[in-house]
């Protein structure tokens, strides 16, 4: 029996094995304990029989039940692996389109288009003095026109 149960003790920081006796039958649970990331890797088994039929089956209880775990613990492992990866991957991406993006020409200032830069004798130029000659003309009209576009344009990390 203590051959069985060590596979499954190699995979936890220690483990507990509960007897009771509920009736005629015995209940046997054998409880991981540890550290582990994910609550499935701590899940008890508990077998509810007599004895006789315990002594004829629970090692094959005990073995399917360690193979589960193991195979749960090597997924746990692969899918930490693969969003490890994909975060390196994201972090690379991210930091050559921040050194790219030092290259690009600069935006024109939110709510002025380019034309509006080049043409100093529309509506909207300044006068002698220096002040506006839009009508209606007001700073949160024209800042809430167009989105503000600085920073990082997320989408092209994923280019």
């Amino acid at each position: 029996m203590f051959a069985a149960i060590e596979p499954l003790l190699r995979h936890c920081t220690k483990l507990t094995l509960s007897l009771q006796m509920k009736g005629d039958e015995m209940v046997v649970c054998v409880m991981p304990q540890g550290t582990a990331k994910d609550a499935a890797m701590l899940q008890p088994l508990a077998l509810t029989a007599m004895a006789a039929e315990l002594d004829a089956g629970f090692v094959d209880a005990l073995a399917a039940y360690t193979g589960a775990h193991a195979s749960l613990a090597e997924q746990v492992a692969a899918t930490t692996a693969i969003l490890e990866a994909a975060k390196t991957t994201q972090v690379s991406k991210a930091t050559k389109t921040l050194a790219k993006g030092g290259s690009k020409p600069a935006l024109p200032a939110p709510g002025r288009s380019s034309t509006d830069a080049d043409n100093d004798d529309d509506d909207g130029s300044a006068d002698a003095e220096g002040q506006s000659t839009a009508p209606n003309a007001s700073p949160a009209s024209e800042a809430s026109a167009e989105p503000a576009s600085t920073g990082t344009n997320l989408a092209s990390l994923f280019d």
